[in-house]
């Protein structure tokens, strides 16, 4: 990796920048990658999404046991099961739609100082400088604005502030047994009744725009230094940012909803399940209908925690 320290002018001195103030000009580009992201994060309604799937599971009932002429005994009744629902909701595509890859015609990128000599960049050292210490912060685990244009996961259908709802459709739903709805009176009861426990959802990080305190200095069709339209600079730097994330091995940005690797984002997502032996309740119906069943019983126990993940790679 040769990463360049761009010059700027100070005074009308050429001098070169520091490594705050290259950073600057990595958080601007990102609110580029932020405004039209290329690795793209959606979410389906049914289960057809490339992410891997997360399981739900909780307690069911165990099937009732009738008798004509005496409740069947605790340990002959069927135990109490589990029921699994997978989410695979969360689609994963890459774009790179309206991004123009500006080529390197030797003048392209900013200059800097090779061995005392004003030299423009290549786009190598361009890369090295801007694009890949930029991905670096989007993939970062804190979030914040330098991590616009990514995701998120929150127990909130709302956005909060600095955010946007991919979809109101939960990515995942924790649920539980509903030890209430289960009584002896109701034997045979419906095998099982959920009740939701936690929805968790989809959001992405707006990013937010700035205007770094330095610019960069090109070289013109005179062969003389001039400085770059911060604007210009910004889209130049921002649209490699979103064509490396979506297209270079090692820089393109890829998601997981997983238990382990690259960097969690938002709140885990906890499947949960209630962790008894089964709650043996009797019903005589009748004279010659006994009837007995075994509910689900127990304490919140957690199964699996799933995060969403980010990470580089491709």
């Amino acid at each position: 990796m040769t990463a360049r320290s761009p010059l700027w002018y100070n005074s009308g001195n050429l001098q070169e920048m520091t490594s705050g103030e290259i950073v600057e000009w990595q958080k601007a580009a990102i609110f580029v990658y932020a405004q039209s992201p290329t690795s793209v994060l959606t979410v389906n309604t049914g289960s057809a999404g490339n992410l891997d799937a997360m399981s739900d599971t909780r307690k069911t009932a165990g099937a009732a046991s009738t008798n004509a002429s005496a409740f069947v005994a605790e340990g002959s009744t069927a135990e109490p099961g589990t029921a699994t629902v997978a989410y695979d909701r969360i689609h994963q595509a890459y774009t790179t739609s309206g991004v123009g890859q500006t080529a390197d015609s030797g003048t392209t990128f900013p200059v800097y100082y090779d061995g005392g000599n004003i030299q423009a960049m290549s786009l190598t050292d361009f890369k090295d400088t801007f694009i890949e210490p930029a991905i670096d912060l989007l993939i970062a685990g804190t979030e914040s604005n330098d991590t616009g244009g990514t995701y998120t996961i929150t127990t909130s259908a709302s956005a909060a502030t600095g955010y946007t709802a991919v979809s109101s459709t939960a990515v995942f739903i924790d649920t539980r047994a509903n030890t209430g709805a289960y009584s002896a009176a109701g034997i045979p009861e419906t095998v099982d009744q959920p009740t939701t426990i936690t929805s968790y959802f989809l959001h992405r990080r707006n990013g937010a725009d700035s205007t770094p305190s330095r610019n960069l200095l090109l070289i013109n069709g005179d062969n003389d230094l001039q400085e770059g339209a911060t604007a210009t600079m910004k889209t130049l730097i921002g649209n490699w940012i979103r064509y490396d994330a979506a297209n270079t091995s090692g820089q393109k940005i890829v998601y997981t909803a997983a238990t382990s690797g690259g960097s969690t984002r938002g709140s885990g997502m906890v499947d949960t399940r209630l962790n008894g032996n089964g709650n043996y309740q009797q019903l005589q119906a009748g004279a010659d209908a006994y009837r007995s069943q075994e509910f689900p019983d127990g304490s919140a126990a957690t199964i699996t925690t799933y995060n969403l993940r980010i990470a580089k790679g491709g």
